[in-house]
């Protein structure tokens, strides 16, 4: 009765969360588009809480595996394309463009389709990769869409469920930056299977030990605890995210991700104030081209620089 309702199927389901979709898109894509024409619309809070399990849609008995976390699916934008095109080009369908969404939170990065530009072509390649990172590193189960992990492109089609053609099929020849990127993603689902801190079963409650829930403390730039009115300031795109494991059959387990949502370099001072943390040991970054074999050691306080709309993820020890 009424239709699609997300996070309103019983126990015992697992939901496409489509609310999880829109806001990634939208912190990565659609709002950098709109904050180089004027400011960024909203601030990091709602991103946050998908990033987190999505605790405000689904039920507390469920916990974050009821979320099946996607930015793309078989319909709509591959992920290339996500970050290429503004507006869908379906004129290939035969309905002279009508088929399709309209609304698809994308972003071209300046050129619509296809371009030589290389500042272009890189800020696209990050993009996909701080979609990707966002995706796998997300409490909750990843839903990744096939050639997506090498940058398929389906030339702007968001709907070609009707095309048999080089359009639609995988291809199996891969060009330098589309094995970097299946490296990355190589690479983040490695660090999904060592880290349980990323892949909590159970919602965390203050005060209470909930077996394999992931209990999380937030961070400014900073390095200071999160203020509420933080969350919601539109000039506040950064944010220091930190989740320990509380497993019951594996090691415990502590990460930090860094997470910075605008065009524009920052530098951030890793939290001093976190219990028991001694060092941080970097494990992967989106501002890399190709992932690079992590294990540089930074100290509680130290200052990172940071490029515009990066994450870097480090294991808490």
């Amino acid at each position: 009765m009424g239709g699609w309702q997300t996070g309103n199927f019983p126990q015992g389901w697992h939901e496409w969360n489509d609310r999880y979709r829109d806001r990634v898109r939208n912190f990565w894509l659609s709002d950098i588009d709109y904050a180089r024409r004027a400011s960024a619309p909203v601030g990091i809070g709602g991103f946050a809480t998908r990033l987190a399990g999505s605790s405000n849609t689904f039920a507390a008995d469920r916990g974050p595996l009821a979320s099946i976390n996607f930015v793309t699916a078989h319909d709509g934008f591959t992920l290339h394309d996500l970050v290429s095109y503004d507006v869908k080009h379906n004129e290939a369908n035969g309905e002279h463009n009508r088929d399709g969404a309209d609304m698809n939170r994308a972003f071209n990065h300046g050129v619509e389709g296809p371009t030589d530009d290389p500042a272009i072509l890189s800020a696209r390649r990050k993009a996909m990769r701080n979609l990707l990172g966002t995706l796998l590193l997300s409490a909750g189960i990843p839903m990744l869409t096939a050639g997506d992990e090498v940058g398929r492109t389906q030339r702007g089609n968001n709907n070609a469920y009707a095309q048999d053609s080089a359009m639609t099929w995988l291809g199996w020849e891969a060009e330098p930056w589309q094995e970097d990127l299946r490296a990355h993603v190589a690479r983040l689902i490695h660090l999904r299977f060592d880290n349980p801190a990323l892949r909590p079963s159970r919602y965390a409650r203050l005060g209470e030990h909930i077996p394999n829930a992931s209990v999380m403390d937030w961070f400014d730039q900073n390095g200071d605890t999160m203020e509420s009115d933080q969350w919601a300031d539109p000039g506040n795109r950064t944010l220091q995210y930190v989740a320990a494991s509380t497993p019951d059959r594996e090691a415990a387990n502590r990460i930090l991700l860094i997470v910075h949502g605008t065009e524009s370099p920052i530098d951030v001072r890793l939290p001093e104030e976190l219990e028991d943390a001694t060092r941080f040991v970097s494990l992967w970054s989106s501002a890399d081209e190709r992932p690079g074999t992590g294990g540089e050691v930074f100290a509680p306080g130290d200052i990172l620089p940071i490029p515009g709309t990066s994450m870097r993820l480090f294991r808490v020890e």
